[in-house]
């Protein structure tokens, strides 16, 4: 390959960003990602989708070193990545990134875990290897901006695929070249589009970003080609995901990676999820919960609730009446009339029919409405809620809680939520085990 292709320039900045020192707290945000990912796995690994998936590879899946987690099979580590980056998606439990515009760390983790499995790799290159993949996709992210995502792309997948790819090629020691051909074939891997949002393929096109990944390095390593220019060409990645020149940079990925890395940005790093539901409706639950716990609320007091949001996030949240409790997870309406009803949104809320078919959630739905608001803050929300005897209650939610290093999910709700997810798939006494390890950097 000519050494002045995009591929070529992002593989040899890929190469070198893992050879960096890695700073103290790179590897504290990594290590706490990895635990708050794998919690989420672990519940995400008992739904039915997870089911159904398992149901599907197992009778042809080839057995391995691979772990798949929430259970006591051990595969082929293209088969483990595909089963455990669905189970890491399937409730929307799973943290976010702004540099992305969407979910880095399960487009990664589940690729590094089957590699690190398959060739006894633990510690500190596991950590070091996420670090790498998140600047690889963030920076991708930056490259293509917010157009993939305006236009129905989902860059969890189209972007994150190849900071699965960055992660396994600087855990298997690929060169220049093979990682260049690597991130050249996961062009033709990417794909994922939003109308798949609310069903259980959402989740199912992240675990194939983690599969894909691992093909592709595969490939790369064994002397498979790909088109130099796969990036860059008039019909490569650039051009048909996003189209307009105007709207990607490619220099994100060409020059030099100096300066902060990605994941120690303070307001665009690693944003944790407090509520098991699509990020974009963060900020509006914390703007209710908050009202309602001020005035002590109760759903029978509420007239109306008017939700603001930002232009961008308000196509997949904009979902009156969702048929399933899991397309639930992208409705205002329901998510908010929940978080009246009861005072919290839990995983339970996404699953059980009776929750989702309660009379008085069902009742206080209609009364919500969501609009688009002028802030040019794409984080926030306001909220307006107007009760039955005249009050109107009113805030403004710059970010959510947990959306910036500077706000974040206090220690005690990290490990609650944790316990709570791992406890779905493991003993009490296991995911204490599970816990310890993880905080002492022991992935196995």
């Amino acid at each position: 390959m000519p050494t002045d292709t995009v591929s070529r320039a992002f593989a040899r900045n890929i190469l070198n960003s893992f050879q960096r020192d890695m700073p103290d707290e790179a590897r504290d945000r990594a290590r706490l990602a990895i635990i708050d990912t794998l919690g989420v796995t672990l519940a995400g690994s008992r739904h039915e989708a997870s089911e159904i998936l398992r149901s599907v590879v197992l009778p042809t899946a080839a057995s391995g070193s691979a772990r798949v987690f929430g259970t006591d099979l051990r595969l082929n580590s293209a088969d483990a990545a595909l089963l455990n980056g669905t189970a890491a998606h399937m409730l929307d439990y799973d943290d976010s990134n702004s540099h992305l515009h969407g979910h880095v760390s399960v487009a990664i983790l589940p690729t590094i875990l089957a590699v690190a499995d398959e060739h006894g790799i633990n510690g500190e290159p596991v950590l070091k290897a996420f670090v790498t993949g998140f600047e690889a996709a963030a920076r991708l992210g930056n490259t293509v901006s917010r157009q993939q995502y305006t236009h129905g792309w989902h860059p969890t997948t189209t972007v994150g695929i190849f900071g699965a790819v960055a992660a396994a090629s600087v855990l298997l020691s690929l060169d220049e070249e093979q990682t260049a051909t690597a991130l050249s074939i996961a062009t033709s891997f990417s794909s994922g589009i939003k109308s798949n949002f609310g069903s259980m393929t959402k989740p199912l096109i992240v675990g194939h970003a983690n599969r894909n990944a691992l093909t592709a390095v595969a490939l790369a390593r064994n002397g498979f080609t790909a088109g130099a220019k796969a990036f860059e060409h008039h019909h490569g990645f650039f051009a048909v995901f996003n189209g307009d020149p105007q709207t990607y940079a490619p220099e994100f990925l060409t020059e030099p990676w100096d300066g902060e890395l990605r994941i120690l940005d303070r307001a665009k790093g690693i944003k944790q999820k407090r509520f098991p539901c699509c990020y974009a409706l963060a900020p509006p639950l914390d703007g209710v919960l908050a009202l309602r716990a001020e005035h002590r609320l109760e759903a029978q007091d509420i007239a109306s609730v008017t939700i603001g949001v930002h232009p961008i996030r308000f196509p997949h949240i904009n979902v009156p009446e969702p048929e399933t409790p899991l397309a639930a997870k992208f409705s205002t309406n329901y998510t908010l009339a929940r978080a009246l009803v009861s005072g919290a949104v839990t995983m339970e809320d996404f699953e059980s029919v009776s929750r989702f078919e309660d009379p008085a959630t069902r009742a206080l739905m209609p009364r919500v409405t969501l609009s688009r608001y002028d802030s040019d803050n794409p984080s926030g929300a306001s909220v307006l809620i107007e009760t039955v005897d005249g009050r109107r209650l009113e805030t403004f939610i710059e970010a959510a809680l947990g959306s910036t290093y500077d706000h974040p999910l206090p220690d005690a709700a990290i490990r609650e939520k944790f316990l709570d997810c791992a406890t779905r798939a493991l003993s009490p006494d296991e995911v204490r085990a599970l816990l310890a390890r993880l905080e002492a950097d022991d992935f196995t």
